[in-house]
């Protein structure tokens, strides 16, 4: 009689199957034999030891838990704020919950990027590089740049500061010191090339000026940092008119960027201390990129620095577009743009 490929097929796929899965013993139900349990030891799966047998929890913590489950039941909106109750303790530490935070400073961060405290400077690249994010921002910006320094052969760290960046710049600068002088404490550097997006670029200045951390800078690239301060509301501006509107922007400005929004528009008292008697340090050299695109800092050139009085390539002030003129490139997509990228890692080839 000839065979059944079909049913061969099936024969061998139950066989194979077999050897993975207990067979379901309903499917012998209608066996005259008496289906018996395996073991307790053994597995569904081949060479796995079983489980303990799960245990049963007393009536009363069983009633506990579902009575404190049905408490903790949030909807949908609940969800969204479901870190928006500060306690006693956090307020005393002074932890940051989502609803202490500014509203910028509550979007899912983007990236991630973990420092290597096992890094070494090398003699081609003697500076450790450190990567300074900007308001309402985190270091996981970095994730691109980042690794392409790294495979450059750069050691490359990367801090979070002042709930992401919100907090007042002395506050904030007190910590990235910090972490700088662990990044060459730990590498053995006497300098460090400061790499800043945004605030990021403005507080490695403050910090260098105002707390005296220049002479651990070899170089400082700013990438659309309100050097000079931006204008309230970026291109918005046009629309304040009056001191009423003027209330208003202000009012947006810190609830969205926090302590640190104000400090960063021209005028503020934070920007007159960094800039006062000059823009820069002696002994340290700069870049400045900018967009023409960004609508946050307003101009664009307020990213700039002042090369008068200083050696000839001191500075450098330099567009995106410069190298692509029809490029479009937002304010905060600058960290992450391949252009900007290119433009970073070449020029930290010929600092010597």
């Amino acid at each position: 009689m000839p065979t059944d490929p079909i049913a061969e097929l099936r024969a061998t796929i139950s066989e194979q199957l077999g050897r993975f899965w207990r067979a379901d013993p309903s499917e012998d139900a209608s066996n005259d034999t008496e289906v018996t349990a395996p073991p307790a030891v053994d597995s569904p799966r081949i060479g796995i030891v079983s489980p303990a047998p799960p245990s049963r929890l007393r009536e009363d913590v069983a009633a506990e838990i579902a009575g404190r489950l049905r408490q903790e039941r949030r909807g949908f909106g609940d969800l969204l704020h479901q870190n928006s109750d500060e306690t006693p303790g956090q307020a005393a530490l002074g932890i940051a919950t989502a609803a202490s935070l500014p509203l910028g400073a509550r979007f899912k961060p983007r990236g991630i990027f973990e420092d290597d405290w096992a890094a070494r400077p090398s003699k081609e690249r003697p500076w450790p590089v450190i990567l300074i994010h900007g308001t309402c921002d985190t270091k996981g910006i970095w994730e691109i740049l980042g690794i392409q320094l790294r495979a450059d052969g750069w050691a490359v760290f990367a801090p979070d500061y002042g709930n992401r960046a919100t907090q007042p710049l002395p506050q904030s600068s007190q910590q990235l010191g910090a972490y700088i002088e662990a990044v060459l404490e730990v590498t053995g550097a006497e300098k460090a090339i400061l790499i800043g997006h945004s605030q990021g670029g403005l507080l490695a200045r403050y910090w260098m000026r105002i707390d005296g951390g220049a002479d651990h800078v070899r170089h400082l690239i700013c990438i659309s940092s309100p050097n000079h301060g931006t204008t309230q509301g970026g291109i918005a501006s046009r629309l304040v008119r009056g001191p009423r509107q003027e209330s208003v922007m202000r009012s947006i400005i810190d609830s969205w960027f926090g302590p640190a929004g104000m400090e960063q528009i021209v005028g503020s008292e934070t920007l007159l201390a960094v800039n006062r008697d000059g823009d820069l340090e002696p002994g340290v050299s700069y870049t400045c990129i900018a967009t023409r695109s960004d609508a946050v800092v307003v101009p664009p050139e307020t990213c700039f620095l002042d090369p008068r009085h200083a050696p000839e390539g001191t500075v450098r002030n330099i567009y995106v577009q410069d190298f692509d003129r029809r490029a479009v490139v937002l304010h905060e997509d600058m960290p992450m743009d391949k252009r900007v990228h290119a433009i970073v890692r070449t020029l930290l080839e010929q600092i010597n």
